[in-house]
């Protein structure tokens, strides 16, 4: 088996809103008959606590455990795909369940045109990269697969901000095109350029420009895919990295669940910052953020920065 891999705390916290979510989900499609989960970037089975050693159970196994269960489940996974389809096949046996090798960025389309899932189906997408690695047509693909239905694809995504801002040099170099083409690949578009230039320039902080970089996927998944609502959770691990939990519905009943989770995960955060401070035994402050926001509060997106709406709009 792969050797372990170690996850900070912030990381059990997002498996926990999955675990809360998902059966919400299914209980709420129980009179549809058909669900689907889908997972873009699976992971591997072997996942432990980085602090405790603690086993962190997977979101290949949470979804599989749901109650009432999913009725298909396909699992993308490049690296570990083989071992990830043995190990359900041991644990899971009588499930409609397939891992699908490869960058699922290249292998969604087939998979969800292949006849083997069905199109009216409700359906949610757990989007977990290591990076910034999902690309703006694979959240187009998701979207499109239900367009005859009266909702689209349920999207869940770790955006992680920090990790692409890196390749945005501040201090005087060149970003190098294929790490420009790659965030571009990410967004769907140039749009994230007027924030970089202004970041760039000093008109924009850090905290700003980390905020307009989500915002940017939030307005786009709203008024380019047509989402009918979006939520972001921000927090900062350990590292003092910047991930954002991005939401996407169509559905009422969805849009008020994950309110509810995101509020109650807001509230949890602070507690879980000590437990693995106190773990660490160091000292300072992990969750600068997420320990003044006790209360998640939804604000709906901004039109983009620099645009002519925003300009428009007096917002800056």
């Amino acid at each position: 088996m792969t050797k372990p891999r170690g996850w900070g705390f912030w990381t059990r916290l997002k498996l926990d809103m999955l675990r809360e979510y998902l059966p919400a989900f299914t209980r709420a499609s129980k009179s549809v008959g058909t669900t689907t989960y889908l997972d873009l970037f699976a992971g591997q089975v072997n996942n432990v606590d980085r602090e405790t050693g603690d086993r962190i159970e997977s979101s290949v196994e949470i979804a599989l455990r749901v109650d009432p269960l999913f009725t298909s489940l396909r699992f993308f996974e490049r690296d570990h795909a083989k071992e990830l389809a043995a190990h359900i096949k041991s644990h899971f046996r009588g499930s409609d369940s397939a891992v699908i090798e490869g960058d699922a960025n290249e292998t969604i389309h087939e998979s969800l045109t292949d006849g083997s899932l069905q199109r009216w189906a409700p359906t949610f997408a757990f989007i977990d990269p290591d990076g910034p690695d999902c690309w703006w047509t694979t959240l187009e693909t998701l979207a499109r697969f239900k367009e005859r239905s009266q909702y689209k694809t349920e999207l869940w995504m770790l955006f992680p901000v920090d990790m692409f801002t890196r390749f945005l040099r501040v201090d005087g170099g060149d970003v190098r095109d294929i790490d420009a083409r790659r965030i571009s690949d990410v967004f769907g578009t140039q749009e994230w350029q007027a924030i970089y230039e202004a970041r760039r320039s000093g008109d924009l902080q850090p905290t700003d420009a980390r905020f307009e970089y989500v915002n940017l996927m939030r307005w786009r998944l709203e008024h380019v895919l047509g989402y009918q609502r979006t939520h972001s959770f921000d927090f900062l691990n350990t590292r003092r990295s910047l991930y954002s939990m991005i939401f996407a519905t169509d559905n009422a009943a969805g849009d008020r669940i994950m309110s509810s989770i995101y509020s109650a995960a807001a509230r949890q955060l602070p507690e879980m910052a000590e437990e693995a401070r106190q773990h660490r035994r160091s000292q300072g402050t992990l969750f600068t953020m997420a320990t003044r926001r006790l209360k998640y509060v939804h604000e709906d997106p901004l039109p983009p920065f620099g645009s002519s709406e925003r300009q428009a709009s007096g917002i800056f």
